[in-house]
Parts: structure tokens; C-alpha cells; sequence
């Protein structure tokens, strides 16, 4: 199958169609995680299911798996699988990192600025 160029500028083996269908209902999750945080809580708790919801369904030849201690999933793609098979699980494993991330809180203090004694005045330059 011939690569086709994607957003990055990098080749993509996976089918045209079937990348542009995967990238469109891609943005239209992340643009609702984004600013609809019941939706994205569900889509940290299940994330395949809402996935599927939004039209977009995994490969029947990757497999998923979900590691109860770590509270994630993994994708398992054959060996033997085509490069347009690899090159999706490829897709879906970075797409579910990122849904890890929309999970995590921001729980950190951020501190001052090193040099910068708090209560310190500025000063002019000049």
C-alpha cells in the first residue's frame, strides 16, 4: 500500500480514509474532553466505550488488555500483523496515553521564581 502524508509530515501506512475518519472523531473527543469535564472523566473511566461512541471503533486484530493493578490498557498487535495494523496500534496506544493524561489532577503548588524573594519590590532597570 502506498504511505500517505500526514499532519506531521511523516508517511502513514494506514489506509486514507481510514486515517482521516480516525484523526476527525479523534479531534472531536479531545475538543469535548477539553471543555466538558464530565465527559472527560467518563472518558478516563472507559475509554473505549466512549471512543466507540464517537465513532471511533479499534481493529479487530489488535487486541486490548486491562491491567487491574495499574489501572491501564495495553494494546496487543500480532507479529504477523500488516504495517497498516501495527501503524494503527501505534495510533491508538498514543491516543490512549493521552487519555491517561486527561485523567491526571494538577495537584502541585508552583513556587516562586528563584531569585525573586517573595514580597520583593520590582525594580526599574533603569
Amino acid at each position: 500500500m502506498s504511505e500517505i502524508l500526514g499532519a506531521a509530515g511523516k508517511t502513514s501506512p494506514i489506509n486514507p480514509i481510514r486515517k482521516k475518519e480516525l484523526d476527525d472523531n479523534w479531534k472531536t473527543v479531545v475538543a469535548k474532553a477539553v471543555t466538558d469535564d464530565a465527559f472527560k472523566k467518563s472518558l478516563a473511566k472507559d475509554p473505549f466505550k466512549v471512543l466507540e461512541a464517537h465513532g471511533l471503533k479499534i481493529d479487530p486484530e489488535i487486541k486490548v488488555n486491562y491491567d487491574e493493578t495499574n489501572k491501564e490498557f495495553t494494546l496487543v498487535v500480532p507479529s504477523n500483523a500488516s504495517e497498516e495494523v501495527q501503524a494503527e496500534g501505534k495510533w491508538w496506544n498514543w491516543r490512549l496515553k493521552m487519555i491517561k493524561e486527561f485523567d491526571q489532577s494538577l495537584d502541585r503548588q508552583v513556587g516562586t521564581v528563584v531569585g525573586v524573594d517573595e514580597g520583593a519590590r520590582p525594580r526599574s532597570i533603569i
